[in-house]
């Protein structure tokens, strides 16, 4: 009689709360790494905006700008760097006093913007889906380490 139940509601899980305890898509997965392979990234350049270009690329972002903790821009993919980077070193200093221990403010308007510290610096991405915070670890430590190398510190 328990299994009777169990399965009936099993199934209406399936069914009404559209319920799905499959397995992680493996052919999905296969098919955006094979697209990942055929698109080269080249970061191989001294010029910080092609740089930038590149890593927007390679980490499906629409946007990224790097600025210092005051605001003041450094490098960016688009034009509009120095508004962006006040505005959010404005954001991340306000939310920082009121929550001390924060690493990163994430606001969704017409997609994400992901502002975080590293270094220093102050990063500002924006892109469709939230990153991760390995993936945006990952992001910042390229950056800083293209910025060191150039001496763009």
């Amino acid at each position: 009689m328990l299994n009777g139940a169990k399965k009936l509601f099993l199934r209406f899980a399936e069914k009404i709360l559209d319920v799905d305890d499959t397995v992680e898509p493996v052919a999905h997965v296969k098919y955006l790494e094979d697209c990942m392979s055929r698109a080269p990234f080249d970061t191989d350049t001294d010029d910080a905006i092609k740089f930038l270009k590149a890593l927007k690329r390679k980490h499906l972002v629409d946007e990224i700008v790097v600025s210092t903790l005051n605001g003041s821009a450094i490098a960016s993919t688009n034009g509009d760097s120095v508004s962006q980077a006040i505005t959010g070193a404005a954001l991340f200093n306000y939310v920082k006093s009121e929550l001390p221990r924060s690493e990163v403010v994430m606001v969704r308007s017409n997609g994400w913007h992901m502002i975080f510290t590293m270094n220093k610096k102050l990063y500002i991405v924006k892109a469709a889906a939230d990153l991760s915070t390995v993936e945006m670890k990952a992001l910042g430590k390229e950056i800083d380490r293209f910025l060191g190398q150039k001496g763009l510190n």
